[in-house]
């Protein structure tokens, strides 16, 4: 094998990994799907309580509140399942089956990202302190727990650095486009959180919604360029 053939079918392979990579850490439908859902939740959220503070839920009452937390706990789980089945699909269509490796990589990087998120979410939400921890001990429940506005505040930016955190090290043993959605995501949840934290809807719309519409968009385009070559 001369060095041109040898070059010739390292391009190749190259090509073939960007494919299956394409197909298996960057979907593109998928991510458009989930931020419109994101856009239907958040008008649905506004509506709610006629507010852009995500904070102003405790002006609801409880069966209220539980329904916006199903709400987005169903756009989190139908977006989750839209990824894994439409990318199978798609990568199917192209005669490419995903590889087990990128796919793990990917959760094994947003993992312990959710995992933090979902803690962090769980103690802004519910009013997990020693006081909690007391009543429980003592089976004494008189002392009313509310949840603070300022701790509330604090979900979107949270999930979005945690987000872009984990996008960002999975797109370390993949493309650039993936760590660069990751370091988007991280500088505007720092904004957010340092300068519009009383805006948590506008955060989402901006960045789960729109940015993922964006990326989605990308990544067709790649993902038909790549299909043409």
């Amino acid at each position: 094998m001369d060095r041109d053939e040898a070059q010739d079918r390292m391009e190749e392979i190259q090509r073939i990994m960007e494919r299956a990579t394409l197909f298996t850490l960057l979907p593109g439908w998928p991510a458009i799907y989930g931020g419109l859902m994101v856009l239907a939740g958040c008008a649905v959220s506004y509506a709610m309580f006629r507010s852009l503070d995500f904070a102003d839920i405790l002006r609801l009452s409880v069966p209220a509140q539980v329904g916006f937390c199903l709400m987005w706990f169903a756009i989190g789980v139908i977006g989750v399942v839209l990824e894994v089945v439409m990318t199978t699909r798609a990568a199917a269509r192209q005669q490419l089956v995903p590889v087990d490796r990128p796919m793990r990589v990917a959760a094994f990087s947003l993992t312990p990202s959710v995992i933090v998120a979902i803690v962090l979410t769980a103690k802004f939400l519910l009013p997990i302190n020693a006081t909690a921890w007391n009543m429980l001990w003592t089976w004494n429940f008189n002392v009313p727990l509310e949840p603070k506005a300022e701790e509330i505040r604090y979900i979107v930016p949270v999930w979005m650095m945690l987000y872009g955190t984990g996008v960002y090290t999975a797109g370390l043993f993949s493309i650039r486009p993936p760590r660069v959605l990751g370091i988007t995501f991280i500088i505007c949840g720092i904004v957010a959180l340092l300068c519009f934290p009383g805006y948590g809807v506008v955060s989402a719309t901006l960045s789960f919604g729109l940015l993922h519409i964006i990326f989605g968009c990308y990544i067709l385009r790649k993902q038909r360029q790549a299909v043409v070559v």
